[in-house]
């Protein structure tokens, strides 16, 4: 039974992550509510940790990460940027051209000690 109730809370969390509508979120804001300790970690992780998110802001940098995989930094300042992974090279490719534009990228918001983090991006 226990088993059971784990895999109806685990569908149930599937499916309100897939099925939430994009939150819309200033990347400057995000890094700097996040860096201040305006709110809580757990108050910044429950409102945007593996929700769809739609980050706007300053595309300041692309930079191989240590993977291999390209990361960017999104907002105003570099120090305090959200950092962004891409979903696929097709979304690099895509995004290269704008570094120094604003943007607006379609993410998964994630969580990393000491800065905002997003995933899965997508640009416009």
């Amino acid at each position: 039974m226990r088993n059971a109730a784990a895999l109806l809370v685990t569908a149930v969390v599937a499916f309100d992550v897939h099925a939430a509508s994009e939150i819309k979120v200033n990347a400057a804001q995000l890094a700097e509510q996040f860096s201040s300790g305006a709110s809580s970690t757990s108050d910044i992780a429950s409102n945007y940790v593996d929700r769809r998110v739609a980050l706007t802001g300053t595309l300041l940098s692309l930079d191989e990460g240590f993977t291999g995989d390209v990361v960017g930094k999104l907002g105003d300042d570099p120090d305090q940027a959200v950092r962004v992974a891409f979903a696929n090279p097709a979304a690099v490719a895509k995004i290269r051209k704008r570094v120094g534009q604003t943007v607006t990228l379609h993410c998964v918001g994630a969580f990393s000690t000491g800065f905002a983090t997003a995933t899965a991006c997508r640009p416009d």
